[in-house]
């Protein structure tokens, strides 16, 4: 399956979404290439590809001489590959002008070596120029991480309708896989105000699961580390595991336990989204279990809104 991680806006983690599912989704042995489609190359340097070796690039691949298999490079996550992204991707779409049905050069480019992979990932840059357009002709559903502040819910549902006209457009059918909320911060009362009003205006279309502020996450990139690999125990490690929980459940897999059981349990007594997150990073001595993930997750997701998501349990209520 092809995945676009696309946004309205920067600094909303869309990199963070991309890399993060993409190594989760890994991690429990499935095949997954990572498109790096953002000319600041974010998602290759965090994957350790120094800015002068990334070449050869898709740019290269989207508008030079080399194939898609001639730019696959392995990463330090097993079951990873990356196609890194370059500076050069920001003259794709000059150099590609002449070209007819540009929209599905990226599509006709992967021909060939994507079905070698369970999961293709694309970090896109903001907004819905030719590179986000590209990516959503080639996939077969996107993510859209959004922020709980005023400013990042402005245009969201321009989005979603400029993202169905495209694919109609193309005669794909790209889908929306769900709208992240990233970065909450229940300390704030504007959080919790806009999280609630996020979830009342798109409901079923907001991921269950979401990402909270927390600083392991944003150390990892500099030590060219996965949140996995950097701190395996902390909260944020914990939410991108049920979010690719949810996300196999959305996209119509069975969801599977991780390679490694988690260690730290979630604490009860909490508002129901809080319960995502511990209050601290420090793991306590109980384990949760791949069934016991699953579990919660399913209990997560249903007292939050039920039959939120697909192929949970009839049984479970809200």
């Amino acid at each position: 399956m092809k995945i676009a991680v696309v946004s309205k806006k920067g600094g909303v983690g869309k990199t963070t979404t991309a890399v993060s599912l993409a190594a989760a989704l890994a991690g429990r042995g499935k095949r997954v290439l990572l498109a790096d489609l953002d000319p600041q190359a974010s998602s290759s340097a965090w994957l350790g590809v120094p800015r002068s070796e990334l070449a050869p690039s898709v740019a290269d691949v989207l508008a030079g001489g080399t194939t898609a298999a001639e730019a696959l490079r392995p990463t330090n996550v097993p079951n990873l590959t990356l196609l890194t992204s370059s500076a050069d991707l920001a003259s794709v779409d000059r150099d590609t002008a002449p070209l007819r049905d540009r929209e599905q050069l990226l599509r006709r480019r992967l021909e060939g070596i994507d079905d070698a992979y369970d999961f293709v990932f694309f970090d896109c840059p903001p907004a819905l120029g030719l590179l986000p357009s590209l990516a959503i002709v080639a996939s077969d559903g996107f993510v859209m991480p959004v922020t709980p502040h005023f400013l990042a819910l402005d245009g969201v549902d321009n989005m979603l309708r400029a993202i169905e006209r495209l694919a109609f457009r193309n005669g794909r059918n790209c889908r929306c896989l769900g709208l992240l909320v990233t970065m909450v911060d229940y300390r704030t009362r504007l959080a919790k105000q806009t999280v609630e009003t996020l979830r009342a205006e798109f409901g079923a279309r907001l991921f269950a699961i979401e990402i909270r502020v927390n600083v392991r996450i944003a150390e990892a990139p500099a030590y060219g580390k996965t949140i996995f690999q950097y701190d395996s125990h902390s909260t944020a490690a914990r939410s991108y595991e049920l979010l690719a929980d949810e996300l196999l459940l959305r996209a119509g897999a069975t969801a599977s336990p991780a390679p490694e059981p988690l260690e730290g349990s979630f604490p009860e007594g909490q508002e129901e989204r809080d319960e995502i997150e511990a209050a601290s990073d420090s793991p306590s001595d109980a384990t949760t279990s791949g069934s016991q993930r699953d579990q919660e997750l399913t209990r997560l997701a249903s007292r939050a809104r039920p039959t939120w998501i697909p192929g949970l349990p009839s049984t479970v209520s809200g």
